[in-house]
């Protein structure tokens, strides 16, 4: 009787755990959640929320229970592995507009503008800050935390509760998502830095022309106000060719999941 019903509670409690081991790295690593503003212990509660929602579906497929502790480890490691893979390609596209940020403020004399990231709770430019809270800001306007919990929801249709495989596409489309990232920060940050070492350029002129000028404050003055100018000019393009860009993000968590992202 008592071995009945334990295996009544254990397995049910097996299935939420690993169900909470899938979805917690995504909730941790993408926004809204990911923001250092929310407790933990909010994120936590709707870590532990969500995942009570979907144990009661995931439950028909689910792995039995492991008999000893090594294959448990194994198991719950391997649903933390699939879950830190989704939520670190959407952290790379959040990531990417950040680098460019970086870079334009490099140019731009604003290395001493530092800001605190809420959701990295690190110092960064302002110019990244402020890109990265516009891709925050797309994500959540498409309904990318949406379509990243569904993603969640389908991994288990192929991989059960407790029974993921680890794939070696898994590594292939988390490398060519870092790639990406890098190609879509350079491509956000060109207009900008060639604006701005044309600037540079012209400040250079200046100070060579008239050395009596004070070069310093009048070149600091004319990157400031070019990359301002620019900024206001190109931020409403940079936002249409990024969230275009976002849904090729979001298809590589539907591909690493599902064998064809239309099919959702």
């Amino acid at each position: 009787m008592g071995e009945m019903l334990f295996g009544l509670v254990s397995q049910p409690l097996w299935v939420f755990v690993t169900v909470l081991a899938r979805i917690s790295p995504a909730l941790m690593l993408t926004p809204p959640t990911r923001s250092a503003a929310v407790p933990m212990h909010i994120r936590a509660l709707i870590a532990i929320s969500i995942a009570a929602l979907i144990s009661p579906l995931a439950m028909a497929d689910a792995s039995v229970m492991p008999i000893d502790l090594f294959h448990m480890i194994i198991a719950l490691a391997a649903e933390v592995f699939l879950g830190i893979l989704l939520g670190s390609i959407i952290l790379l596209a959040i990531i990417c507009l950040q680098i460019a940020g970086q870079s334009i403020g490099h140019l731009a004399g604003f290395d001493m503008a530092m800001t605190v990231d809420p959701g990295s709770n690190e110092e960064m430019p302002v110019v990244a800050n402020m890109l990265g809270w516009l891709s925050m800001a797309i994500l959540l306007l498409i309904g990318g935390h949406r379509q990243l919990m569904e993603c969640c929801l389908q991994s288990f249709e192929r991989y059960p509760a407790g029974a993921i495989v680890i794939e070696t596409n898994w590594l292939a489309e988390l490398e060519e998502m870092v790639q990406h990232s890098f190609v879509i920060g350079i491509r956000a940050a060109a207009p900008l830095a060639t604006a701005l070492l044309l600037s540079n350029l012209i400040t250079g002129l200046l100070a060579r022309t008239l050395p009596q000028l004070n070069i310093l404050a009048i070149g600091f003055n004319i990157n400031v106000l070019s990359l301002l100018v620019l900024l206001s000019l190109s931020l409403g393009s940079v936002s249409w060719i990024y969230q275009e860009e976002l849904s090729s993000w979001l298809d590589t968590c539907f591909r690493v999941v599902v064998a064809d992202p239309r099919e959702t």
